[in-house]
């Protein structure tokens, strides 16, 4: 390599530069948050000072050749797990990851995430087996060079690891296995099977951080299990909590300690490493209380799930498809963990002092946040027959949303009571075998005993009210309405309610604030306007709805609705209709209406006519609301069914597309065909017609061609012939002259021509030739007294023509 380099021929790009910062994956989980917190260095740029700095060049010898620049501003670049994005803010340009490595070369620091992605594993490899060759072949940096020079020279690696490289380690005392781990036990530190490339990682970049420790400063961040956000190890957990399924899995019995760290205080000591490098090996980054595996999903659970839990066996946890090896081995992890560096040198500002149990509803608020969940809810209002019901499980089956109703609300809470006393009958660690040690059964029985046995108590003896089967009053139907729509799935996922209330007296009991309900906090932040201050004040804010659906339609299309239902059971007969619709009309009217009650609370009804007899499936309805409220929130279940019905949409257009071209190319073959035997049929017609035409054409030229054949040709041939063979100067002329005396009509002009004499010559002459054939002798009939010869030159001549 040539080292008189001349500078024009680099660009910035491929210059050495301690400004220049790498962060890998920008768009992942992780990465996120890096590039936010990283990114606030960018506004020291319009700050910096105007102190000469310089550029080296990263070659083949990475010689000392140092190209002064003016002052290089900071600058964010790094790869993408998406090849799809091209840009990202804040981030100067998005490397490729198959040229990572030499532009990792030229960056002062460098941060590369191989917590959650062991793809990168590789490329951290190969970068520190070229860094190493690159430290050999450069010159230490002594303390007493230049100080802006040194810098600018120095560079940075943050290793950002994950603690599995201590899942097997032994405890540091074995009469006391919850004593917790430092930083400087990190020689201690025995990998898990599944994490022997991270271990030997860390250990290369321990390695160059002590060997090139004037040229280098290097450090692994041994990261516990990160959570906030879109979460992500806990995302199965928190997704199936705000599904609230009906047991949230806990793996064993999940008395193992898991060491946590907020995503955000994770990338908030990146950055105060890359602020301030400290002289450390190895950083822990966990969280200072200690969080059971039980204690994060419990809390999940009961906050914002269904409350309800089931411990499964470790081998079981695969059968779950969200659960991979990489989730599996981080939460069943056992490790207890001190950070002292960060609390006691860094003094890290922590995003929550709380622990992880006490932090949840801020979690849940940002995990909402981050994946755009939104709860609606919708009362759907109109007459009898209408169709309420069949557009109320049309947008819970497109939005996800609980369908709630004052017919089916009892059976609803008595099917849900009846599972949940069977559950607590069986208990939790039913599919789990016998625990050996007291330990676990402790563990088990811990906290809020009382409060649980309070819950099931009053649980078993709604069950048991509700299966005494007595009719239920219009107080208890309100009771048990409103149990329905504060319960956590209606919270989460949002209801629709069908067909109540219908009267003033109906809302007030259902939405006004009770006395159980006044410490219930709204679950609004938001400040309200001076006007609004006392709107809300007796009604229960959580519980109004968004969107209130009135269906209208005449008298007379609901009698005939009525008229066209099908006769089975559930029809209604004539009077009952009739009755229902005189009520409905009765508590409609204009003062009375409960939409004057939304009204007031500006909650203006949806107007929706209903006209069309044949609509069965209320899809004019359904649009008119759907355009309402928005697209409906894709999470969990909610997701696969759009897909499945996306899916099963797809089909049907793909089969119907199939069937159209199936009938399409069957009418082009019939059409080619018909087609086919049309132009056989009109072949042969045509070939009819012009044999035809031919006959016709010869029957009419029979005559001229007689004519010709018997007058013309012969005449006409042998003066041809003779014209060939004499070939006269001027053959036309003696052409003419030929036929002419050829022709009777111009012998007719010469002198002694007699037409019946030469037809009677023609005859002798005929005869002559036969009898010449048949070699007959006849002598000629000439008078006696005629001689022949001399001697009769003397006498009378006899002419020819006269004797004939």
């Amino acid at each position: 390599m040539n080292k008189s380099v001349d500078k024009s021929s680099f660009s910035y790009e491929h210059l050495f530069s301690s400004k220049r910062i790498f962060i890998n994956h920008l768009d992942s989980y992780h990465g996120e948050y890096y590039l936010k917190e990283v990114s606030k260095l960018l506004s020291r740029n319009e700050l910096e000072s105007t102190k000469p700095s310089s550029q080296s060049i990263v070659g083949e010898d990475a010689g000392p050749m140092v190209l002064p620049s003016p002052n290089q501003p900071y600058e964010i670049i790094g790869t993408v797990v998406e090849p799809k994005i091209k840009s990202l803010d804040n981030v100067a340009r998005i490397v490729p990851t198959t040229e990572c490595l030499t532009q990792m070369l030229t960056c002062g620091t460098v941060i590369f995430d191989v917590s959650c992605d062991r793809g990168e594993l590789q490329i951290a490899m190969d970068y520190l087996k070229l860094l190493k060759v690159l430290l050999e072949k450069q010159a230490p940096i002594h303390p007493d060079d230049d100080g802006d020079a040194g810098y600018s020279k120095k560079r940075y690696l943050i290793l950002v690891s994950t603690v599995m490289t201590w899942a097997v380690t032994k405890p540091l005392d074995p009469d006391t296995p919850d004593m917790p781990f430092i930083e400087t036990d990190f020689r201690k530190r025995k990998p898990h099977p599944n994490y022997k490339m991270h271990y030997d990682v860390e250990n290369d970049v321990i390695g160059i951080a002590r060997k090139y420790k004037s040229q280098i400063g290097a450090i692994v961040i041994g990261s516990g299990v990160t959570y906030g956000g879109k979460e992500d190890v806990l995302f199965y957990w928190f997704e199936k909590a705000w599904e609230c399924q009906r047991l949230l899995p806990i793996i064993g019995r999940g008395s193992n300690v898991v060491p946590l760290i907020n995503v955000q205080d994770l990338a908030q000591i990146v950055y105060d490493l890359v602020v301030d490098f400290p002289r450390k090996l190895y950083l822990l980054a966990v969280e200072q209380t200690v969080t059971k595996q039980r204690e994060i999903i419990k809390t999940l659970g009961r906050i914002v799930g269904s409350g309800m839990f089931k411990c499964i066996p470790p081998e079981d946890a695969f059968l779950i498809p969200e659960i991979d090896q990489r989730i599996f081995d981080l939460m069943t992890l056992n490790l207890y963990m001190e950070p002292t560096f960060i609390v006691e040198t860094m003094a890290l500002q922590w995003v929550s002092d709380l622990p992880f149990a006490e932090n949840v509803p801020a979690l849940i608020n940002q995990y909402k946040k981050e994946n755009g969940l939104k709860a609606f809810k919708v009362i759907v209002y109109g007459p009898p027959i209408v169709g309420k019901t069949t557009l109320s499980k049309l947008i819970c089956e497109s939005y996800g949303l609980l369908y709630i109703s004052p017919e089916t609300v009892a059976n609803d809470i008595m099917e849900d009571l009846t599972w949940r006393v069977n559950h607590w009958e069986n208990g939790e660690t039913a599919d789990l075998p016998m625990p050996i040690g007291e330990e676990d059964e402790h563990a088990n029985s811990e906290d809020d005993a009382g409060e649980q046995e309070a819950i099931q108590e009053n649980a078993k003896q709604t069950l048991a009210l509700l299966k005494a089967g007595r009719p239920l009053s219009e107080d208890e139907i309100l009771g048990y309405l409103r149990q329905r729509l504060l319960c956590r799935e209606a919270l989460n996922k949002g209801w629709v309610l069908d067909g109540f209330p219908t009267n003033l007296n109906q809302c007030s009991m259902l939405f006004e604030k009770g006395e159980d309900d006044s410490d219930v906090e709204d679950e609004n932040d938001e400040e309200p306007f001076d006007e609004d201050v006392d709107l809300y004040s007796n009604v229960l804010r959580k519980m109004l709805p968004d969107i209130v659906v009135s269906l209208e339609a005449t008298d007379d299309f609901v009698c005939e609705k009525a008229m066209r239902q099908p006769e089975d059971d559930g029809r209604l007969d004539e009077e009952e209709v009739l009755k229902r619709l005189n009520e409905f009309r009765a508590g409609d009217a204009r003062d009375v209406t409960p939409l004057n009650y939304f009204d007031e609370l500006d909650i203006h009804p949806l107007i929706v006519p209903v006209k069309e007899h044949s609509d069965y499936d209320m899809k004019s309805a359904y649009s008119a609301v759907a355009l309402r409220m928005g697209r409906p929130c894709r999470y969990g279940k909610l997701t696969a069914k759009i897909e499945a019905a996306e899916k099963r949409e797809k089909q049907e257009r793909e089969t119907l597309r199939g069937i159209e071209e199936k009938a399409k190319k069957e009418l082009e073959e019939k059409m080619k065909q018909e087609r086919e035997e049309k132009m056989e049929y009109w072949s042969e017609l045509y070939a009819l017609m012009r044999d035809e035409e031919e006959a016709a054409l010869a029957a009419a030229g029979e005559p001229m061609r007689n004519y010709l054949v018997n007058n013309i040709f012969p005449t006409l041939t042998a003066a041809l012939l003779e014209v060939a063979k004499l070939r006269p100067k001027d053959p036309i002329d003696f052409l003419a002259e030929y036929l002419f005396k050829l022709n009777p009509s111009g012998k007719m002009l010469e002198p002694g021509y007699n037409l019946q004499a030469e037809k009677l010559l023609g005859k002798i002459k005929i005869l002559d030739d036969a009898i010449k054939d048949l070699d007959i002798k006849i002598e000629p009939l000439i008078p006696k007294d005629i001689e022949f010869g001399e001697a009769s030159t003397s006498k009378k001549k006899i002419n020819r023509m006269s004797s004939l």
